[in-house]
């Protein structure tokens, strides 16, 4: 069959500073539906007027993948593919917690939920042999609309994939020009992702990985994602690669053996990857061994420096504030950048724990902080929790940058408000600038987002929260 694959635009909040991320599990579904004999076209909408002109012409059926933000725009997509006469099946993670929303417009046929490779195998090989008599009441993972019943049916879930070294790579060539562009990360690498390992045995409320990966912790093999490593760089000239695994350190003995499969290979590239701060702290020998196979940059996420915030979030572990601190400063001692993300709008924070955590990520001092405002994503416990208080309908603005609820204590508009403050008074620090400066000037490396990409941020925190900037002394 002929199958177009869509990833629908992302938006301003991150095309605009810079932030290219390539869709890599519809790259899977890609590579996968390759290898069973389909053929395969990808449209990566690079703006909203490019999404507009998708020619479904070639397709029998056109997939779409969407994240919560991104989930209004899919289904616009959904509605004009239907239109042409197409087949329409979506997946990612909010048509998967979500699907009734989906399925009851008319426009989509059916979704592939949570990990899809071998859903969707199975369910085209199904549609292309019934000769118009498909049954899909047999295909695991997938739900669909039952118009004699009016009722959305939901198959029982698949299993997850163990053995991930058996999935082909993701189909990167499908992408053309428009991947090569979104391989480029903010300083204008060829900054390809991957991944090594799948699922989070960790019960974050606010977290929505396990609804796609689950919550049972899977790791490719050593040489598997050498080989990978080493395909990046000859394929497409890889000089940083980010690696997309939510926890690359659940397992440090683990990791050792990866990060020696990489040592051994001599990579002159660096790597970008994501952990946890407890499991840093627990073998700290990783972050030695880390730098020595070219890790450059580590996301935490820290969150919040609050005990009782902390609790209420289900982060898990050994996470405190000492702990991350800890882990910033251990990997500062190796080289290696940390990426702190940082959550503000916990129901019942009060102004002055925000305060706290702004002040606490100043503290730390990471190379880089993304702070974000807790957003209810479909399937979490916090949407559970908040569904029913939502000010805010509108998928767009599920993002991290806008409130869509009130707290007890604070106010949707206080809440962005606090956002902005946070990255202002984080960024434009004159201690923090000037070592910028005097970096640039010197010709050094400065650490985390070069002052272009700043002006960037800020330029995007302008057209969200459109208001007179206050003046740090």
């Amino acid at each position: 069959m002929n199958v177009l694959l869509v990833s629908p635009y992302r938006g301003k909040t991150y095309e605009s500073v810079g932030i290219r991320v390539p869709p890599l599990g519809l790259l899977y579904i890609g590579g996968v539906l390759r290898e069973a004999g389909h053929d395969i076209e990808l449209d990566l909408s690079e703006d909203a007027d490019s999404q507009d002109k998708i020619d479904f012409s070639n397709a029998d059926v056109v997939g779409i993948t969407s994240t919560t933000s991104q989930f209004k725009k899919a289904m616009r997509i959904a509605h004009v593919a239907k239109e042409a006469g197409k087949m329409v099946i979506m997946g990612g993670p909010h048509p998967t917690s979500s699907p009734d929303e989906a399925l009851r417009s008319g426009n989509v046929d059916y979704i592939v939920r949570s990990e899809g490779e071998a859903t969707a195998v199975e369910l085209l090989k199904g549609i292309e042999e019934s000769n118009g008599n498909f049954d899909p009441s047999k295909v695991l993972g997938v739900s669909w609309y039952d118009r004699e019943t009016d009722t959305v049916v939901n198959n029982p879930p698949r299993p997850f994939i163990w053995e991930l070294d058996s999935l082909p790579y993701p189909a990167r060539d499908l992408g053309g020009e428009i991947f090569d562009y979104r391989n480029k990360g903010i300083d204008g690498h060829v900054s390809p992702t991957m991944i090594t390992t799948r699922g989070c045995p960790y019960g974050c409320r606010f977290c929505d990985v396990h609804v796609l990966a689950g919550r049972k912790w899977r790791a490719r093999s050593p040489k598997s994602v050498a080989d990978e490593v080493e395909y990046l760089v000859t394929k497409y000239g890889a000089e940083d690669i980010r690696i997309m695994d939510d926890i690359i350190n659940h397992d440090n003995e683990e990791l050792h053996r990866l990060l020696d499969a990489i040592i051994e290979r001599n990579f002159n590239i660096t790597f970008w990857v994501m952990g946890r701060a407890d499991m840093l702290l627990r073998d700290p020998s990783t972050a030695d061994k880390m730098a020595k196979a070219g890790v450059r940059a580590m996301f935490i996420g820290i969150e919040t420096p609050s005990k009782r915030i902390l609790k209420t979030y289900h982060k898990g572990g050994k996470a405190s504030a000492d702990t991350s601190a800890g882990a910033v400063d251990l990997l500062r001692q190796h080289g290696i950048e940390t990426y702190g993300g940082f959550i503000i709008g916990e129901p019942t924070e009060s102004e002055e724990e925000i305060k706290t955590t702004i002040e606490y990520a100043k503290f730390v001092n990471p190379a880089t902080a993304q702070f974000s405002i807790l957003t209810p994503y479909p399937g979490t416990e916090i949407w559970n929790q908040l569904r029913d208080k939502l000010i805010v309908r509108d998928w767009d603005k599920f993002d991290g940058l806008h409130a869509v609820f009130h707290g007890k204590y604070l106010t949707a508009p206080q809440l962005e408000s606090w956002c902005r403050k946070a990255y202002i008074r984080f960024y434009l620090r004159p201690k923090r600038i000037a070592g910028q400066i005097a970096s640039a000037m010197n010709g050094k490396k400065s650490t985390g987002p070069r002052l272009k990409t700043v002006s960037k941020i800020f330029a995007l925190l302008k057209t969200i929260y459109p208001k007179e900037e206050e003046v740090i002394c």
